[in-house]
């Protein structure tokens, strides 16, 4: 039953569920544990990485957009997620093309919980604590900021209501369903890099 179900779990998920668990023309069979695995993989990943942002950046009383520091001058692992994001952009462009909702949901998925939380927030934290407000602690954080603000624009179309909440947390901004849809950089795509981290 679905308003019940919206009430237990949250519309966002149910919404993200429906397109991850098979394609949009095929028949669905549907699974609670499925719903709790999303939660767990995308909508609670996604929530911390941002509360882990925001904590921090509140301690030390930062706003990233105050600084302006260009992507080849910032760390190499910075510069593997900013090419791993604009290849995403890229790539759920193009699936939200095809209407292909689940692709669109599998590689943020993807990109959200193994390469944005698990690998480069976990590989930085040092990064996040250190004392000292140099180059490599702003670019962390203006690498994080926007990522997080590319991701909620990227994915507001299929869950609507977390995306505003901490797009609007994030910029300031009325809502994230005011803003633009994000545009890919073919110059920050670097295979090379990609390539070594992998290999990492």
């Amino acid at each position: 039953e679905p308003f019940t179900t919206m009430q237990k779990y949250g519309a966002d998920t149910v919404r993200f569920y429906l397109p991850y668990v098979s394609p949009v023309w095929t028949p669905l069979k549907f699974d609670e544990e499925g719903l709790k695995e999303i939660y767990s993989k995308y909508i609670s990943t996604f929530k911390n990485a941002y509360s882990f942002f925001e904590m921090y950046a509140n301690a030390d009383n930062i706003d990233p957009r105050e600084y302006n520091i260009p992507a080849e001058d910032r760390d190499l692992i910075d510069r593997w997620l900013l090419s791993k994001l604009n290849r995403l952009v890229r790539d759920v462009n193009a699936a939200y093309q095809e209407y292909d909702l689940n692709k669109v949901v599998k590689a943020v998925t993807e990109f959200v919980s193994e390469d944005l939380s698990n690998w480069y927030i976990r590989r930085n934290r040092k990064r996040f604590w250190a004392s000292e407000l140099d180059n490599s602690k702003k670019s962390v954080y203006i690498t994080t900021y926007e990522v997080l603000e590319g991701i909620c624009r990227m994915i507001s179309p299929v869950v609507p209501f977390i995306t505003d909440e901490i797009y609007t947390k994030l910029t300031g901004e009325k809502s994230v369903h005011l803003s633009t849809f994000p545009k890919y950089n073919e110059e920050l795509i670097d295979e090379h890099i990609e390539e070594r981290m992998d290999l990492v």
